[in-house]
């Protein structure tokens, strides 16, 4: 058999990522040398890569600022390399990467050397299509992303470009693969403004006439109309457009059977008109509607719900009313292409006496959504409005009545009429998720939201009430995938506000979770809970890919984003990254105290002590009694070596809430201040407490080191990572309270216990 038969028969499709260092030529030598061993080892580190080269699946090509990948099992495991890897880029900005990827034929061939190697089409297509992007892009060929789309986990990653011309005149079809945390999600600089809608402007275009002349003519037009059906619908018109229309309506003896087919043709006709009047002036005047206003921070495609009012005569409806504005804000959360407030922020305005523009500004967010439920037997009027409320210009109103069994597509209807009036782009699967029914029972809802309303609280046994309701829920309807997720993150957190033992908590956690997720795999809080787990089980790996997961579902999720920057980020010390995730969850959620506080311990742990101390006093600007942040901010002052100080915000914080923790840091402050027999008295006081309830051996530890006593520091931090039992000592290779057991080998090898992969 001749050498050329043999290469052809070698012929084979491969998955490639081609990768390099944007403006590489512009830096000096030994910087280029420094940069590529530094994007060398980031991609050696990845477990695609790792996993592929062990199983025999992956040839590595150096391409002097860079490096192609080719791999031959599956073409998702090119695409989990670029995310592992855009995942390690972002705690280090310095190294701007691009990267592109492409299936397609390679063949293999003898180099100048004599040696095997590959090239073909399916390499040179991955070169041009990483050509296209900027620094942070991950491009991908429509090819690969076809392939993607077949499965649910890659449709929200997925936003198409369109076509563009490279290298001989070749035209490829391009998509960027971002979502919350990787990738870029700003168009290529090659595209140009506005090019990612180019197959969606091509009859636009096709008369060559500019936006401006396009949007008066549009004007003109409908202004036209206007004044032919203003006389006939002039009610309807009025309700859409009023600045100052009062929601709440006079109680009625009943609601009124659904409108007739005149005025639904009237509302629809009314709503179109208005909408293309909004659209045509708003893109003559913004040029669109993603842009920010000069000099303002708030992103456009904001929004935040506001607690709607309940006009019911039973109080006792409070609760489905805030069933509805949570269900509105859940859907709405899970598109990534807008920024949803958190409930916990918004219920800070349930009566809402301040101007709109106030709270908003409050909020960051461009956009309210105001409404009112009004409930009666099997019958629900829902009436909303949506404000811009940086212009005071109301974009859109609507009143829905509806039986009560109807409401999870009202639901539905609202939140979709936002994205689109907000011109939010919406992925297939992030569609299908905004139309998920929760459940078909309208009471196992009610005792759910009851149950939501008590764990944002998180105070006292409130959280103890939730999971009585949460599990009153589920015995309505054992099919409630939500229910049990939530259930799930309540045991989690359990443990810390009542006397139940963490291992029986964490199982029943587990057990909640799992089942949410064998309901419905992309339910965002079950994934999250697991993340909770799996890091106070020293698990930081498997935290990590469980976060993540709930960031992907769920874009908008604060708690997923608060727990990934100060669980398993921070304490691999990931310091940038970890703070961003933290800012992250302040944005979608800034009034949250624990939120708010688990920035500056983040913050705290990176060794940044006045920022941390800031951060705190903004909290207890929010709330003064929260324990939890007069013991941090103890901390962070005790850091700063003020210990009079801290132990007056250790006092503070032992008289809101008689924590075990917060004796022990009382005791080991004062013991450092040179007080021993208080850090003695505090450690009696500690076992006294341990016959009762579980205390943490962290605390044991601060204590001993107060006294000087590493040995036995060192054996109860060594008791805590023998049982898997994290808590605080999962932070063990970046706590600064640790420091003065750094460099004793028994303490370095515990450290190595916790934060490598578990199996």
């Amino acid at each position: 058999m001749s050498e050329q038969d043999k290469t052809k028969q070698r012929l084979e499709i491969a998955h490639v990522l081609f990768i390099d260092i944007v403006d590489y030529s512009k830096l000096l030598t030994d910087e280029q040398s420094e940069a590529l061993q530094e994007l060398n080892q980031i991609v050696r580190n990845t477990e695609a890569a790792r996993e592929a080269e062990g199983a025999g699946q992956l040839t590595v090509l150096p391409t002097g600022d860079g490096m192609a990948l080719v791999f031959t099992g599956s073409v998702e495991e090119p695409v989990e390399c670029a995310l592992e890897i855009s995942h390690a880029l972002r705690a280090q900005p310095s190294l701007p990467v691009r990267m592109g990827i492409h299936s397609g034929p390679v063949h293999h061939v003898k180099d100048a050397n004599g040696r095997e190697n590959i090239a073909g089409v399916g390499i040179n297509i991955a070169q041009r299509v990483m050509d296209c992007g900027d620094a942070g892009h991950i491009l991908v060929s429509k090819r690969v992303a076809d392939d993607l789309a077949q499965q649910r986990r890659w449709q929200p990653y997925l936003h198409e470009l369109g076509d563009v011309e490279v290298k001989h005149g070749v035209v490829v079809s391009l998509v960027n693969l971002y979502a919350e945390t990787i990738g870029n999600p700003t168009p290529p600089s090659r595209f140009g403004k506005g090019r990612r809608a180019v197959r969606s402007t091509t009859a636009a275009t096709r008369k060559g006439l500019s936006p401006l002349t396009r949007a008066i003519f549009i004007v003109a037009v409908l202004f036209l109309l206007l004044s032919i059906v203003s006389v006939i619908f002039a009610p309807a018109i009025m309700r859409s457009l009023g600045k100052n229309q009062a929601l709440s309506l006079p109680q009625l003896p009943a609601i009124p059977s659904p409108p007739s087919i005149g005025d639904v043709i009237k509302s629809e006709v009314t709503k179109k008109v208005t909408d293309e009047l909004q659209k045509a002036f708003d893109q003559k005047k913004q040029g669109g509607v993603q842009a920010a206003s000069p000099g303002s921070a708030i992103p456009e495609k904001s929004i935040a719900v506001l607690p709607f009012e309940n006009l019911s005569r039973d109080p006792d409806n409070a609760y489905f009313a805030e069933g509805i504005q949570d269900e509105i804000l859940t859907r709405l959360a899970k598109v990534s292409d807008l920024k949803v407030i958190a409930r916990t922020s918004t219920q800070k305005f349930k009566s809402a006496p301040e101007n709109l523009s106030d709270i908003a500004k409050q909020l960051g967010a461009a956009n309210i959504l105001e409404g009112s439920v009004q409930k009666a037997n099997d019958q629900v009027r829902v009436n909303v409005q949506l404000i811009n409320a940086m212009t005071n210009s109301h974009l859109w109103a609507e009143i829905y009545d509806r039986k009560l069994t109807d409401i999870f597509a009202v639901e539905s209807d609202i939140a979709k009429t936002i994205a689109d009036t907000l011109q939010a782009k919406l992925t297939g699967s992030e569609k299908k998720m905004m139309a998920v029914q929760p459940t078909t029972d309208t009471a196992a809802y009610e005792l759910y939201h009851k149950g939501r309303s008590l764990w944002e609280k998180r105070s006292g046994d409130n959280i103890p009430k939730a999971i009585e309701f949460y599990e009153e829920a589920i015995a309505r309807d054992p099919n409630y995938s939500l229910a049990y997720a939530d259930l799930a993150n309540a045991y989690v957190l359990v443990p810390f506000y009542t006397g139940m033992r963490r291992s029986d908590a964490f199982a029943k956690a587990k057990e909640a979770a799992l089942k949410a997720l064998q309901l419905d795999p992309n339910v965002a809080e079950a994934h999250a809970a697991l993340g909770k787990l799996n890091f106070f089980h020293m698990d930081l790996a498997g935290s990590m890919r469980e976060y993540q997961r709930a960031i992907e579902l769920k874009p908008n999720y604060a708690t997923a984003h608060q727990w990934f920057g100060n669980d398993s980020l921070v304490s691999l010390g990931h310091f940038d990254q970890a703070i961003a995730e933290g800012k992250r969850a302040v944005e979608l959620d800034p009034l949250s105290p624990v939120i708010n506080a688990d920035l500056a311990v983040t913050l705290q742990l990176a060794r940044r002590y006045d920022d941390a101390i800031e951060q705190l006093r903004k909290t207890l600007a929010i709330d003064p009694s929260f324990f939890y942040a007069h013991y941090n901010l103890g901390i962070a002052l005790q850091l700063k070596g003020d210990l009079s100080a801290a132990v007056s915000e250790y006092e503070k914080a032992w008289q809101l809430s008689g924590d075990s923790l917060v004796m022990a840091l009382l005791g080991a402050a004062k013991g450092l201040a040179g007080d021993k027999n208080a850090a003695e008295q505090a450690l009696k006081d500690l076992e006294r407490t341990a016959s009762n309830q579980e205390v943490d051996e962290y605390s044991r530890a601060l204590l001993y080191l107060s006294l000087n006593n590493k040995d036995e520091a060192i054996r109860a931090i060594e008791r805590a990572v023998t049982a898997r039992d994290g808590s605080s000592l999962t932070w063990i290779k970046v706590d600064p309270l640790l420091d003065p057991l750094r460099g004793d080998p028994r303490f370095e090898a515990l450290v190595q216990k916790v934060i490598q992969p578990k199996s």
